[in-house]
């Protein structure tokens, strides 16, 4: 109903179809919240949701397609809708919206290239790695927004992502000096709840050391960046006491 209400503008139907963050999930987690757990579940929501709706959801991207090449503010609401719908078909590996997304980071509109890289992000396709190669090759010497590719790569929720970040931080792009390209990665880190939350807590000791070696040359964003220990009382006896044991890694440096 809500992708065909007449009465609704594009940009109210991407809002309404909006499905919670992660750091929403876990406050309204009815005891202490697992966030590996919860994104696999909400992961598994985009894909069950991107399948079950796939014929209204390709309708209303047909329908978004030509408010891609108009102004803002007139077409913000066709390129919000048209991100989500991204998400939640590449979710169900549809190959249209797989290729849309793809070939999106080689428009002229960068909302419509990082909704593509956001839509493939999470899911291990050649597609994502043509795409954030694209995305690199077309942008290394704009640092700015390189940061986007650095902190989509810090926040793949892979199996390797601790040896990924490192080899981030090892970039020849990367600016160890540089508090935005600091917060991309391991910002992109921190917001990686398979990695940064592994039940062995080696994301937690892992950036730990990387912020005591960061407070070394810039104290301010490694201050900031500790906050992200500071809800440990908020998980589960097992969790908290691997914060509580990389905060005290901290406090020994």
């Amino acid at each position: 109903a809500i992708l065909s209400d007449p009465s609704l503008s594009q940009a109210s139907r991407g809002l309404l179809m909006e499905l919670p963050g992660l750091a929403e999930l876990e406050e309204a987690s009815a005891g202490p919240p697992a966030p590996p757990a919860l994104h696999a579940a909400r992961l598994a929501l985009v894909r069950r949701l991107g399948e079950a709706l796939a014929a209204p959801l390709d309708a209303a991207l047909e329908g978004c397609i030509p408010g891609w090449s108009e102004p803002w503010p007139s077409g913000i609401g066709d390129r919000r809708l048209t991100a989500m719908i991204w998400s939640w078909r590449v979710a169900a590996h549809d190959p249209a919206a797989i290729a849309a997304a793809r070939a999106a980071v080689d428009s002229a509109s960068m909302t419509l290239a990082r909704a593509g890289l956001r839509a493939l992000q999470p899911w291990p396709l050649p597609a994502r790695h043509a795409a954030l190669d694209a995305f690199h090759d077309r942008w290394q010497d704009r640092p700015v927004i390189l940061d986007a590719w650095f902190a989509l790569e810090a926040g793949a929720p892979f199996t390797d992502g601790l040896e990924r970040v490192e080899r981030l931080m090892a970039h020849p792009r990367f600016d160890p000096m540089a508090p935005n390209s600091v917060r991309a990665v391991l910002g992109g880190l921190a917001g990686n709840a398979p990695v940064f939350h592994a039940a062995d807590g080696r994301g937690y000791r892992f950036l730990a050391q990387r912020i005591i070696e960061l407070d070394q040359r810039n104290p301010i964003t490694a201050s900031r960046l500790v906050k992200v220990f500071s809800r440990w009382r908020s998980y589960g006896p097992a969790r908290a006491e691997q914060m509580v044991e990389a905060l005290r890694q901290l406090r020994a440096a």
